[in-house]
């Protein structure tokens, strides 16, 4: 037995016991939101594929014709020999539409979140106070942690209690931040943007939006709900945009001064060119898929509306995300398996991901889906209704 595995064994054994174990499956995906898993064919409602750019050919070619020209890796970080002269281009027109000064690639949407919150903590004029939303993402948090800050947290999207809590720190010199999410990933509410940018502008705070799962989908032609309130924009390449990665948007100076100390940024690898080409394809096309948005926005409330005919628990979403709460984590898990014998992939989302008697099932609408494909996932619903209901 090897060093500590009988640790291990004992908390997997717990994590069983509470049915909250987790175990990797292996999919295959295929076209549109057809995924295969152990043989069996299925329609992908977990995906955050919002817009179906992971398959779109064009983004295929551009990557694979940047492998040609620029190779597999892009061999260091950006500091030494990683910054290839595309990726100054594609920051550039990143900003532009945006609409902020400058834009910041970085490697993925947690390693950005939880760098760059602890390069912040560290480095601003103590004490820092940071206010957060309850249910924040878990980079957030351990960002908060990594930089040794104890978080002022404010119940969930409660502005009221946000202003008390500023108010409550009001004699204390430091630096302050708001650092929250404009569209939660568990729930699929979101933040008031005004409110926060008010109260931001009041207590003189550095705003801090986490914009993953409105870029693409959200705002002028995708560009997002964050830039036009944010200090500093968190966006991700990874979900309505169809690729992988990060970005920061913000002043010039802000993503400058990134570059100079934030070392999760400094000390990563850049990413490769097949990933940045895929990036810049989509980029392009963004402006182009309002019909892919208005779709995706429609069918969510097509299906909030159906859930909630048939008194199914959807909490506040008001986005493409949809939770289903079944509360009880064995029935969350059980409705999972009812739907996957009818073909509907909608993984149960258990604690500690979310809070005790908050599990749910996450389902998902993206603009690769066909009705028919909605319509189908809506029936297999109504089918396990009354163990949803009983929740």
């Amino acid at each position: 037995m090897k060093t500590f595995d009988s640790f291990f064994q004992k908390a997997l054994k717990d994590r069983i016991s509470k049915n909250i174990y987790r175990d990797l499956q292996p999919v295959v995906p295929g076209s549109g939101m057809i995924m295969e898993c152990n043989g069996k064919h299925f329609i992908n409602f977990s995906s955050n594929d919002y817009l179906g750019l992971s398959q779109n050919p064009l983004l295929k070619i551009q990557s694979q014709q940047w492998i040609e020209q620029y190779g597999n890796s892009s061999t260091a970080s950006r500091l030494i020999t990683g910054n290839y002269s595309f990726y100054p281009e594609i920051e550039k027109s990143l900003a532009d539409f945006l609409g902020t000064e400058s834009a910041l690639i970085f490697d993925s949407g947690w390693q950005a979140n939880v760098a760059i919150l602890a390069c912040l903590i560290e480095q601003l004029p103590k004490p820092v106070l940071v206010f957060t939303d309850r249910l924040n993402h878990a980079s957030l948090h351990y960002g908060c942690k990594a930089g040794q800050v104890r978080q002022i947290r404010y119940r969930h999207c409660d502005m009221n209690h946000l202003s008390e809590c500023l108010k409550r720190y009001a004699e204390v010199q430091g630096s302050r931040m708001i650092v929250t999410e404009t569209i939660f990933s568990m729930d699929g509410d979101r933040s008031d943007l005004e409110v926060l940018r008010e109260l931001a502008n009041q207590w003189q705070c550095f705003l801090y939006l986490d914009d993953a799962h409105a870029s693409g989908v959200f705002g002028k032609y995708g560009k997002g709900l964050a830039p036009a309130y944010a200090d500093l924009t968190l966006g991700t390449f990874s979900k309505g945009w169809g690729s992988f990665g990060a970005y920061v948007a913000g002043s010039r100076a802000l993503c400058q001064w990134l570059i100079n100390y934030c070392s999760g940024f400094i000390h990563t690898t850049a990413l490769p060119p097949a990933v940045i080409g895929c990036i810049a394809k989509a980029l392009e096309l963004m402006p182009q898929l309002d019909k892919a948005r208005q779709f995706v926005l429609e069918q969510s409330d097509y299906v909030r509306n159906k859930m909630q005919e048939w008194s199914i628990d959807v909490g506040g979403s008001n986005t493409q995300i949809i939770p289903v709460i079944v509360k009880d984590a064995n029935k969350a898990i059980q409705a999972a398996k009812l739907l996957a014998d009818d073909g509907i992939w909608v993984m149960p989302i258990r604690p500690p991901t979310v809070s005790p008697n908050q599990s749910r099932l996450r389902l998902t609408i993206s603009a690769a889906h066909s009705k028919e494909n909605i319509d189908q996932m809506l029936n297999s619903f109504y089918k396990i209704r009354g163990l949803i209901q009983d929740s």
